[in-house]
């Protein structure tokens, strides 16, 4: 497989997502730091797009929607909430989604939290 060109990568963002989409850090990058942008292109298409992906693209846009919320990247929800149009998200899924994503946020802080939880203990 031929690496794809900066331009190659922008052209496929807009056709997906359209411009107004288009993160300015990935703006950016398009214009001072192409190989980024190529990188990021083939992370894409080694992921998702790949044809050993063992989910469907609905699946998969929901998985990428949950971990960009976990992370609190805001670019990449504006962008993948575009698409979740696409692959026919609806807005209970959505809803679920934050749910399970706030659920697995209050675990990990509660699993976090195991050095004061034993801290109290050795108080009584």
């Amino acid at each position: 497989m031929q690496k794809p060109t900066a331009d190659e990568v922008y052209k496929m963002m807009q056709d997906a997502i359209g411009e107004e989409y288009i993160s300015s850090a990935m703006k950016a990058a398009h214009k001072t730091a192409s190989s980024l942008l190529v990188d990021h292109g083939i992370s894409c298409d080694q992921s998702i797009k790949s044809e050993e992906n063992p989910f469907d693209m609905k699946t998969s846009v929901l998985i990428f929607l949950a971990a960009s919320l976990a992370f609190k990247d805001e670019a990449c929800l504006k962008a993948f909430a575009r698409l979740s149009d696409d692959v026919g998200i609806s807005n209970e899924e959505l809803i679920s989604l934050i749910r399970i994503v706030k659920h697995a946020a209050a675990s990990g802080v509660i699993g976090s939290s195991e050095v004061l939880l034993d801290f109290m203990s050795k108080r009584s």
